[in-house]
């Protein structure tokens, strides 16, 4: 009894947690896959992974990754959707999850057809130029915008991505209008920029820092609440312009109707593994740190960002038919 007792007084821990937890709903007792809706080797597919791996430390079970790519993340999420929300199948989600639904015909609820299970991590978004760009601040972009009129380019990595999203925020913020031109990822609109086809670029900070750093591209503003720690240098873009704040993010969610217990228990283990060495060097790679929130926190973001898009939509005309 006295055993028993400790174990409670010590629940604290995930790993005391986890076993209170796996004897109230005998979870999990087999193998849980992890539905990936890019295809292999990217940033996100290599995030999933490696996450992957850890968690059979405190899960007792293997996490398998399974790549379903293609329509912009939606063949993958249409299917977990679908599932049987038993907690063995979950979704490596992204802020497409409550993009999509307002860019394009979709077959799910991002908010009824999904438990919130776990935020990752949040993706900061850079705006860069040329090294060799007129352009030296995101003032500078403003006015010529502003003179040129639509005479300007943007890159992002891909239609309907939160990069596409944070350009169309920009602009309707500041007046101007900018051409988008979308890329089949960050890196091919990084060449674009380089090799100045295009004005400015609006990338992920983990594609552009080491180009940053090297002094190959020139960063003008980061899309976050405030300036990051891997460049203090370089403003956020609220500083300019109050309010454009557009974070990418990568998370794990599950079926609606998934129980609370399993949901909690997958949580705890992922906001653990999300503190080992391997995942704590890789976040510092990227320039961000994990987000570790419960599953109310993040259920919370995707209420408030599935409100955002859908207004930001509506203000620009965006829809994708």
């Amino acid at each position: 009894m006295n055993i028993m007792r400790a174990a409670v007084v010590t629940v604290g821990t995930l790993l005391s947690f986890n076993c209170f937890a796996t004897n109230s709903v005998d979870y999990p007792k087999e193998s849980i896959r992890m539905i990936m809706p890019y295809t292999p080797g990217g940033g996100a597919d290599s995030l999933g992974r490696l996450m992957a791996s850890k968690l059979i430390d405190t899960l007792k079970q293997q996490v398998i990754v399974e790549n379903k790519p293609g329509a912009n993340t939606m063949i993958a999420t249409d299917y977990v959707a679908n599932q049987k929300p038993d907690g063995y199948t979950i979704l490596y989600a992204s802020s497409s999850l409550t993009i999509n639904p307002h860019i394009y015909k979709v077959r799910y609820d991002a908010e009824k057809d999904f438990a919130p299970v776990a935020l990752l991590a949040d993706i900061p978004l850079v705006m860069v130029t040329n090294k060799n760009s007129p352009y030296q601040s995101i003032q500078d972009v403003i006015e010529q915008a502003k003179v040129k009129e639509k005479g300007l380019t943007y890159g992002s990595y891909g239609q309907g991505s939160a990069a596409h999203l944070a350009g169309a925020m920009f602009q309707n913020m500041t007046g101007t209008e900018i051409l988008h031109i979308p890329f089949k990822g960050s890196s091919p609109a990084l060449v674009a920029v380089m090799g100045n086809h295009i004005d400015i670029g609006i990338v992920s900070l983990e594609s552009a820092l080491e180009s940053i750093k090297s002094g190959e591209i020139k960063a003008l503003g980061v899309f976050s609440k405030e300036r990051v720690n891997s460049l203090q240098e370089v403003p956020a873009v609220t500083e300019i312009v109050p309010g454009c704040i557009t974070v990418g993010w990568n998370a794990v969610v599950a079926p609606a109707g998934t129980k609370p217990e399993i949901v909690k228990i997958l949580n705890e283990a992922i906001n653990k593994t999300l503190q080992t060495p391997e995942l704590t060097a890789f976040f510092t790679n990227q320039g961000t740190v994990p987000a570790l929130y419960s599953p109310e926190k993040f259920a919370e973001i995707i209420r408030a960002e599935n409100k955002k898009w859908g207004e930001l939509v509506k203000e620009t005309n965006l829809r994708i038919e």
